[in-house]
């Protein structure tokens, strides 16, 4: 697959670039990226015009800290929905899932994942090999934009537990922690951000499920026009629209489609997932979601994931959460 990236993202560098004193509309012609893209919330520059943009970049600024000044300029807008499913987000957990669930949507370069160890969750930055390693300045960026995303739901305070990064270290590394407030590991084998469980599961008062839920869809139907041949992303839009008319089943999706069921099931089964691994995952994702929402009654909750009576949804909710609707509402 060919590597792009979401336009809207890069003003980011166009800003920290023009506060460096550089010509940032001069440098993204030079690379190769129109700058009117920025602009169009759906556009996306080319792999190697924005690994490319990167290396001029770091190169015009001569600051080996460029990359961590664009937490200046972060705005949910810079990720498109997914900006705002992360401001709805209900914990920063909730958060982090999400964004590794649709980093896609920021760039398909590089994966996200997050795991859960017996001392904390980790974010790992993932560098698959497909494609050509972009600048430490690059994934000093990343990093750092995400940590400052966690801060923007959860309050200035939020720090990570450590980090590691494979770059080595800097002249000036005093930045890097300032920036990030842990101890830093340069030259480590991976680039990962470590997180302490009670910070990332507490509770946020900032959550709207319908928000995230709304964002969610725009953001699916988003990626499947990107990539058409990413059937999962598509069943999980039109899921997501259908759940509260409760015709979800494998044939009406595949429907809508305008694909046979045997032809959805082969193309899942080419993914790696079927369509009720991607069903039971749509809706534990919502549940947990509308459960902390608490004006909304478990009937309703019911109709909303569209089964067809609440005793099947309190049954499917114990086996993904180990507790009933109403016992994990009030451990909430």
């Amino acid at each position: 697959m060919d590597a792009t990236s979401l336009a809207s993202a890069e003003l980011l560098l166009w800003k920290a670039l023009d506060a460096h004193g550089v010509d940032a509309g001069a440098l993204f012609e030079q690379a190769g990226v129109d700058p009117a893209k920025m602009q169009d919330p759906d556009a996306r520059y080319s792999g190697p015009a924005a690994l490319r943009l990167w290396e001029l970049a770091v190169e015009a600024a001569k600051d080996p800290c460029l990359g961590l000044s664009l937490v200046r300029y972060w705005h949910p807008s810079s990720l498109h929905a997914l900006g705002f499913a992360w401001m709805a987000s209900a914990s920063v957990k909730d958060a982090l899932e999400r964004l590794v669930r649709y980093f896609r949507i920021l760039t398909n370069a590089e994966e996200l994942s997050l795991e859960e160890t017996e001392e904390a969750y980790r974010l790992w930055f993932v560098d698959p090999g497909r494609h050509p390693r972009a600048p430490d300045a690059a994934y000093d960026a990343l990093m750092a934009v995400v940590l400052e995303m966690c801060r923007s739901i959860s309050g200035p305070e939020f720090n990570p537990l450590r980090v590691t990064m494979k770059r080595g270290e800097p002249s000036c590394a005093g930045d890097f922690f300032g920036v990030f407030r842990a101890p830093i590991e340069f030259s480590g084998p991976e680039d990962m951000l470590f997180f302490a469980k009670d910070d990332v599961t507490m509770p946020l008062p900032t959550a709207n499920a319908d928000m995230a839920r709304a964002s969610e869809e725009i953001i699916c139907e988003y990626l499947a026009h990107v990539d058409r041949a990413a059937i999962a992303m598509r069943v999980r839009a039109k899921v997501i629209d259908r759940l509260p008319s409760g015709h979800v089943s494998e044939e009406s999706v595949a429907e809508a489609l305008n694909l046979s069921p045997r032809t959805l099931q082969r193309k899942l089964k080419e993914e790696g997932t079927t369509y009720k691994q991607l069903l039971e995952e749509i809706r534990r994702e919502l549940a947990a979601q509308y459960i902390r929402k608490s004006r909304l009654s478990i009937n309703e909750i019911t109709y909303l994931l569209g089964f067809s009576e609440p005793s099947n949804f309190s049954r499917a909710f114990k086996r993904w959460t180990g507790a009933s609707p109403r016992e994990y509402r009030e451990s909430m």
